[in-house]
């Protein structure tokens, strides 16, 4: 039995140059926008888990808002004093614990607590897992298009990705324009495949701009004559709705993905269950950390269900290296003024930055114990806007 002592958590802000949450519009309703000469700033999370016989598992990258840092402590102070190996069982105390909200917190301290694990048993993640890749094949998914002159046209999306091919990528990704106009994006579609050739893997994700049905079922139709391998998340709000994706599923022959916004296994299992989608998302971010996304992984893979792991981070290489069936691996969100879409962090040259893709459209698979990455401490610190330390004897702030 190795119990844990000490949970540190810190919530960190990086500047997003170019790029702003822009509230200018409802279309953009504060998404990311390109906007030069503007920078922006990311949040980010860090958590350490520290035991009382000198193991520390730790995980950073990009958290959904301040809502995770809060629901971390609380996971931290269940954690505190138990056996950090009894995974499972922190999942079911924490997930009851955040009721009636979903628990994103606990998804970054199963992170750090599997890093922890492989730090013990001297095995990577991929190890742990069972899994033999050690390079996954990768898609470029770019931001969102603009209107300033980065991605605005289909021209500049099109100039883009066959500047991405000539680097080595295989696989290509556009996120829509905000404005959900059918006939820009379905030209879109057909030069992206015009342009990009017959053997590019080609996607969709609107990102839920579409108000109806009719026209996601007319871009997605552009999608199914253009080969698409998937049409991902086309409907507003926020793509959750089982029924309105199943109607979409039976006008349409081209595989759907959609959960990435149905957070947690069971979400994710009734809505494949009721017929809203083909294929399956998730994000050990969003989805409980390792533990969750394993369990959404394993029901999927017992139907014949392919998974595809949502963005990038060093986590989700280990996931698709592990996966039975062949999924790709999203470095999102990039553009021409964007390579990096991950946090800069790392000490042990690890990116995903498009210029470092293979010639063979691949990317390295992180092979030191646990998740594999060493983390600039000082300059998370450096960066911090919050910390909190939990013990035994409670929680302390700075």
């Amino acid at each position: 039995m190795s119990l844990v002592d000490k949970v540190e958590i810190i919530q960190f802000n990086e500047d997003e140059p170019d790029y702003v949450r822009d509230f200018s519009s409802e279309d953009r309703s504060g998404s990311w926008y390109y906007t030069p000469g503007h920078t922006g700033s990311r949040g980010s999370l860090m958590v350490r888990v520290h035991t009382e016989d000198g193991l520390t598992g730790e995980y950073a990258y990009h958290a959904t808002g301040g809502v995770s840092a809060i629901q971390a402590v609380d996971v931290a102070r269940v954690l505190v004093g138990r056996d950090w190996q009894h995974r499972e069982r922190l999942y079911r105390t924490a997930r009851r614990m955040a009721r009636p909200v979903h628990n994103y917190g606990l998804s970054f301290v199963d992170n750090a607590l599997w890093d922890l694990a492989g730090k013990a048993y001297g095995a990577s993640l991929t190890e742990l897992l069972g899994g033999w890749r050690d390079r996954v094949r990768a898609y470029a998914s770019t931001v969102n298009g603009d209107r300033n002159g980065s991605l605005s046209t289909t021209a500049q999306v099109v100039d883009f990705f066959a500047e991405l091919q000539q680097a080595g990528w295989t696989g290509f990704k556009m996120h829509s324009w905000h404005e959900g106009d059918k006939w820009e994006e379905a030209e879109n579609v057909r030069r992206m495949r015009e342009v990009l050739g017959e053997r590019a893997e080609l996607m969709l994700d609107p990102a839920c701009v579409f108000d109806s049905l009719s026209d996601a079922i007319f871009v997605g139709k552009a999608c199914q004559d253009a080969a698409f391998r998937w049409y991902e998340d086309p409907l507003r709000p926020i793509g959750v709705g089982a029924h309105q994706h199943r109607a979409l599923r039976e006008a349409l022959d081209i595989p759907i993905l959609q959960t990435e916004h149905v957070a947690g296994p069971e979400a994710k299992a009734d809505f494949l269950l009721a017929g809203g989608t083909d294929l399956l998302r998730v994000d050990a971010h969003y989805d409980l950390g390792v533990t969750g996304s394993l369990k959404t992984i394993k029901f999927a893979e017992s139907l014949g269900v392919n998974v595809e792991v949502h963005g990038p981070s060093p986590v989700h290489r280990h996931l698709v290296a592990s996966l039975q069936g062949t999924s790709l691996y999203e470095v999102a969100n990039v553009s021409p003024h964007h390579s990096d879409p991950s946090p800069h962090i790392y000490t042990c040259g690890y990116s995903d930055d498009w210029t470092t893709i293979g010639e063979d459209g691949t990317l390295a698979v992180p092979t030191g114990p646990g998740i594999g990455v060493s983390y600039d401490l000082d300059l998370i610190k450096k960066l911090s806007v919050a910390t909190w330390t939990v013990t035994g004897d409670g929680v302390t702030t700075g």
